[in-house]
């Protein structure tokens, strides 16, 4: 190796990372778009429970029923088992989700800075944005079930306050509502989350931070966040539903105006996918520019209504 070949600079290559000289280069338009949808996206990492298909368009989840008629057993008497009580759930696909961008190539070499990246981010937000909106409409419904799915199972249930919306202390009541209906109800299936819009949660933030009142404690005013209250985590997100919702299909739709969280775990709502995030990039030359498209095929529904408790401002009618 040459003088010359050694002292090379190497722009792509990380300071004190592998021998990949291409490391810090930029990377695709399909990294930028699924980068974003994991960061945008508030309902992942068993939030759903999540059924994949590789064809069809609805699928029946099974639900099975608790026992909770255990006896003593008389010595030398014939252990004959029991019934079990099972039903089912049927979760359609919902049509195809897109989101896209168009860059004309006279754009693309006019301007001063790159437009695929931020464009790429964009669309990932837009998808994963709208999924959450789905997710937690989903969630809501899902909590309004008015009956039970079998035999001595759980109606859902809800608390409610008139000032829960700007009370903390309502917010932290309801948490500890959520908890003990979880408790006397032995509702399985994961642990669960108070989700509630970021507006509700840095008013947690700062209630929960001031030591000398007599609340959780587990709040800190100056990073924003909050501790579990009752062993559950509050979080915050855009995603809580708060109004009218009369479009769209129908399973969406529900009168959310007094809807302030929900504290539900991964088995309240089924997703459905059949295919998940895809990014395409293509270069059109009938217009003279590329073509960005990101989209999925995927589906929810309420799976285990016991699994969603409703916290809101006023008595359900």
């Amino acid at each position: 190796m040459s003088d010359y070949t050694d002292a090379r600079t190497q722009p792509g290559q990380k300071v004190g990372g592998a021998d990949d000289d291409r490391e810090l280069f930029m990377r695709n338009f399909t990294d930028y778009a699924l980068e974003a949808w994991e960061q945008t996206f508030d309902f992942g990492d068993g939030m759903t429970f999540v059924k994949n298909i590789s064809a069809g368009k609805s699928e029946v989840f099974p639900i099975i029923g608790r026992k909770r008629n255990a006896i003593e057993h008389i010595p030398g008497e014939e252990i004959k088992g029991g019934g079990m009580e099972h039903a089912e759930v049927e979760i359609a696909l919902d049509a195809i989700l897109v989101e896209s961008a168009f860059i004309a190539e006279i754009d693309e070499m006019l301007v001063h800075y790159p437009l695929s990246q931020p464009y790429a981010r964009q669309i990932g937000e837009s998808l994963a944005s709208e999924t959450n909106d789905r997710v937690g409409r989903a969630l809501i419904n899902a909590s309004r079930v008015a009956a039970a799915q079998y035999v001595g199972g759980p109606v859902p249930g809800y608390s409610y306050h008139a000032n829960m919306a700007t009370d903390p202390a309502k917010l932290e009541d309801a948490a500890y509502a959520g908890v003990l209906y979880i408790r006397q109800n032995d509702t399985g299936g994961g642990k669960p989350v108070f989700w509630m819009p970021h507006q509700q949660h840095l008013l947690l933030a700062r209630y929960t931070g001031i030591d000398a009142e007599v609340t959780t404690g587990s709040g800190n005013r100056a990073a924003g966040t909050v501790g579990q209250i009752g062993g559950i985590q509050p979080k915050g997100t855009n995603s809580v539903p708060n109004t009218n919702i009369a479009t769209g299909r129908a399973k969406y739709q529900g009168d959310f105006t007094p809807t302030v969280g929900v504290i539900a775990n991964g088995m309240a709502v089924g997703t459905l996918r059949r295919r998940g995030l895809r990014i395409n990039m293509e270069t059109q030359g009938n217009r003279l520019g590329t073509l960005m498209i990101g989209s999925k095929f995927e589906g929810h529904g309420t799976l285990r209504p016991e699994c969603s408790f409703e916290v809101r401002t006023t008595v359900r009618a």
